[in-house]
C-alpha cells in the first residue's frame, strides 16, 4: 500500500501519542515510588513533565493539526483513522493516569503534574473530532465547477 504524506504524518502522530502516554505513566509510577513513599532520588517534577510534553505530546498534537491542514477539503480515510487512534490512545492513557495521580504525594504535584491528564484528555477529544472530520470529508464527492476547464 502506498501512503501519502498526510497518512505518514498521521501515523507519526499516533506513535508520538503512544510515546507520550508511556512516558507520562512511567513518570507517574516513578513519582509514586517503591511502596508509595515517593522517588528515592531528588527530582524536579515540573521540569520533567514539561520535558515529556515537549518531546512527545506537543508534536503529536501539532502533527494532527498538520494533517488536518493538508486534507481539510478532501479528507483522508486512512489518515483520519490514524488520527482517531492517536486521540483514543491519549484519552485512554490519561484516564489511566488519573488514578495514579491520586497516589502521588502532594509535594511532587507541582506545575503541570497535577493537571496534565485532564488537559490532554480534552486535547485527545479534539484530536478524535479532527480524525472524524477527515473521514467524513473523504466521503464527500469533489466539487467540480465550470471554472476547472479554464486551467
Amino acid at each position: 500500500m502506498k501512503l501519502k504524506l498526510e497518512d505518514w504524518t498521521a501515523l507519526a502522530s499516533l506513535g508520538l501519542s503512544a510515546m507520550f502516554v508511556t512516558l507520562l505513566l512511567s513518570f507517574y509510577n516513578f513519582l509514586i515510588g517503591p511502596e508509595g513513599k515517593g522517588p528515592e532520588r531528588v527530582v524536579d517534577p515540573g521540569a520533567l513533565i514539561l520535558q515529556a510534553i515537549f518531546i512527545s505530546a506537543a508534536p503529536s498534537l501539532a502533527l494532527a493539526g498538520f494533517v488536518f491542514g493538508l486534507t481539510k477539503t478532501h479528507g483522508t480515510r486512512l489518515g483520519g483513522m490514524f488520527v482517531i487512534g492517536a486521540g483514543i490512545i491519549m484519552i485512554a492513557g490519561m484516564a489511566a493516569g488519573i488514578p495514579m495521580l491520586a497516589r502521588i504525594q502532594n509535594q511532587y504535584i507541582i506545575g503541570a503534574v497535577g493537571f496534565a491528564p485532564y488537559f490532554f484528555m480534552a486535547a485527545g477529544t479534539g484530536v478524535v473530532a479532527v480524525g472524524g472530520y477527515l473521514i467524513a470529508a473523504s466521503k464527500r464527492k469533489p466539487i467540480r465547477s465550470d471554472l476547472d476547464d479554464l486551467r
